[in-house]
């Protein structure tokens, strides 16, 4: 495939450029440059979704602008992705590939051999594994939106299956693919269609709740299918997504090898994390920024580390309503600005104010502001227990469940039967917007009128209480079943009753505990609800859900025992399941409490 050249005004747009591999493989890319004869440093962006969504402004600027700030573009598909040879997988084909990339851009006669890497979410994973493999002329990043391992992309930090994320996402990328290959499937034409108008309004475009409703119908079916590793339109389209299903062990070597933690001693590499408490990578964004701060290869490494957390969904730094709650103003953040100080300062040797401030900005939902601060988690935490309670019958938001900071005496078992056939449905949360679930901060009232929801609610807070760090849940719980799962939300009650989701988690029991579970038997579970910041109101509650289904954001357990994907509709089975709060089963919430400062006296 030959390239095309186009020049607008002091613009060269090079399309269809074809980038060797080591395996002889090209993969193509577009390239913008200057018109005039000089060198440049280079950005880089790779991605699986088709380089004319990067040329939508999605990531910033406009290339042309870019070009005009001082830099060449590269904007590459991945390998075989749209028009690049090569087979395609997920992640694993990135490393070499992303090595062989930036190489490449360093070593164009414009290029000054200077080379960074932008983007978000999957464009962020094509940094990460680029980087392990520590080509010479990285020199900076800015992954945006991005998790810390892929094993967590699948499977969650508790080890249930992301049901809306991956069997969505497959379908959608795998919908491209057999419109690439000339087989395309016709129930999907309309699945690209809808990921079109998404895209449209990541851009900026006006949101279509008319393309939630459909998403949800399209998919639905793939949700419910069983056996899952078995789905004969997923098998066609995404054949590589059955083995992504047999690696549920978080130890599986295939995820182990590409788990870019194990490699932050080795990189001497700036990096901008940006992330949102409703975007479901937060808790890999932040880790990110946690692990090179402490272990990158060099002192300089180590302080050229930024992170900043909004209160956005995935990709949305542009908008202030999340779900049900509207942030104000401050919560849009224009982040193109502070890209280009970041690649300036590494890239042009421009002064970069952000590495003279603190190193985190973060923003605290409910205060509505920005602050920032030094270490993550903050070293003036409080860690606080709220325990539950209940005469046993907590069951709905009408029960008699408590939550408070007082121990559990004697007390009264909870108990609900979790039917995977009717699983508690989604609300928000963090997620991908797909099937219908829609990411972000939404009242739960619907979802507590279930008898399968246990809520614990506290008495009116006496004064404003600010949470800002990692959230975790200790359970005690027995279960009928040989395996079952468990899940906590965290919820705030306001004063006019709406009770809105801060975070939640999920626990997969085969995942932390030896299989099959002794019927009956107590055992403990630490559920991690992620990290969060917001200030509680005073008179506001707090509020914890408790139950065992999340869906479609995670996959319902059967209860069988068998690996994910394996299990058929007679393989279901429900689940009685207890949840204890006594003195020698003391389950609690543990929440970082952050004090208020001191008033400033004369």
């Amino acid at each position: 495939m030959a390239a095309t050249t186009f020049v607008e005004e002091d613009v060269i747009l090079e399309r269809s450029v074809a980038i060797p591999m080591r395996d002889g493989v090209l993969l193509y890319a577009d390239v913008w440059r200057p018109a005039a004869d000089q060198t440049m440093p280079v950005l880089v962006s790779r991605t699986p979704y088709g380089r004319d969504m990067l040329q939508m402004g999605l990531l910033g600027a406009p290339p042309s602008d870019l070009v005009r700030a001082g830099y060449a573009v590269v904007y590459q598909d991945s390998r075989g992705r749209f028009e690049s040879e090569g087979e395609w997988a997920p992640i694993g084909v990135e490393v070499d590939d992303g090595y062989d990339t930036v190489e490449w851009a360093a070593a164009q006669p414009w290029s000054n051999g200077r080379v960074g890497m932008f983007g978000a979410s999957y464009m962020g994973y094509t940094q990460w594994l680029a980087a392990i493999a520590r080509p010479p002329h990285l020199v900076a990043i800015a992954p945006e939106v991005a998790s810390a391992e892929y094993w967590g992309t699948w499977f969650g930090t508790g080890g249930a299956l992301r049901l809306a994320h991956r069997v969505a996402w497959a379908a959608a990328v795998g919908a491209s693919h057999a419109r690439r290959i000339g087989a395309p499937e016709p129930e999907l034409e309309e699945l690209l269609d809808v990921q079109a108008r998404i895209v449209a309004v990541l851009a900026g475009g006006e949101v279509l709740a008319e393309r939630n409703r459909r998403m949800a119908e399209m998919v639905e079916p793939l949700f419910r299918y069983r056996p899952l590793r078995e789905n004969p339109l997923l098998a066609k389209i995404a054949p590589w997504m059955a083995g992504s299903l047999a690696r549920e062990r978080r130890d599986d070597p295939y995820f182990v090898e590409l788990d870019h933690r194990s490699h932050y001693r080795k990189l001497d590499l700036p990096a901008f994390h940006v992330g949102g408490w409703y975007d479901i990578n937060v808790n890999g964004t932040i880790a990110n920024f946690v692990g090179m701060r402490a272990h990158a290869a060099t002192d300089e490494a180590r302080r050229a580390q930024r992170l900043i957390i909004g209160p956005w969904p995935h990709w949305t730094p542009q908008i202030s309503v999340v779900g049900d709650i509207d942030f104000g103003p401050n919560a849009v953040l224009d982040l193109e600005p502070l890209r280009r100080e970041w690649f300036g300062h590494w890239l042009q040797d421009r002064p970069a104010p952000m590495l003279d401030a603190a190193p985190i900005r973060i923003f605290v939902m409910g205060e509505n502001i920005w602050r920032d601060e030094w270490e993550w988690p903050l070293a003036r935490t409080e860690w606080s227990s709220w325990y539950l309670h209940s005469g046993g019958n907590a069951n709905t938001s009408d029960g008699d469940g408590l939550l408070d900071q007082q121990p559990p005496s004697e007390e009264s078992v909870d108990t609900f039967v979790y039917d995977p056939r009717d699983p508690v449905p989604t609300r928000g949360g963090r997620l991908l917007g797909v099937g219908g679930a829609v990411a972000g901060a939404f009242d739960q009232r619907d979802v507590e009128t279930r008898d399968d929801v246990l809520v614990y609610t506290s008495e009116p807070l006496s004064r404003p209480t600010e949470i800002t760090g990692p959230v975790t849940v200790e359970l005690w719980a027995s279960t009928s079943a040989p395996d079952t799962d468990f899940t906590a939300k965290l919820v705030e009650v306001h004063a006019d009753g709406r009770a809105i989701n801060l975070c939640d988690g999920i626990v997969r029991a085969r995942a932390f505990a030896p299989t099959p579970l002794a019927p009956g038997a107590a055992y403990r579970f630490t559920i991690e609800l992620w990290e969060i910041s917001a200030l509680v109101a005073a008179g506001n509650r707090l509020r914890l859900e408790i139950s065992s289904s999340n869906y479609p954001h995670f996959e319902p357990n059967s209860n069988c025992g068998k690996p994910v994907g394996t299990d058929t509709d007679a393989d279901i089975q429900p689940a009685s399941q207890t949840v204890f709060h006594d003195t020698i089963h003391a389950s609690r919430l543990i929440l970082p409490v952050i004090p208020a400062p001191d008033p400033i006296t004369e």
